[in-house]
């Protein structure tokens, strides 16, 4: 079984690949990072910033996908 690795995508980016990375980590397909990123936005908007604050932490952390 082949270990997965957290990373960000490079392929598939809106802005870091942050969402599109967690997406790949866990096998969703195009159309279905596509409603993440919208759930995560909606969500976002909807927490008072404390989710735009995670995904700009998360994207210090988590690195890129060097392929």
């Amino acid at each position: 079984m082949a270990q997965r690795k957290l990373t960000k995508s490079l392929d598939n980016r809106m802005l870091t690949g942050t969402i599109a990375g967690l997406g790949e980590y866990f096998g969703l397909d195009r159309d279905k990072i596509t409603l993440m990123r919208i759930s995560y936005v909606f969500f976002a908007l909807g927490s008072l910033g404390t989710l735009i604050l995670v995904y700009i932490i998360a994207s210090w952390i988590i690195p890129n996908s060097y392929q």
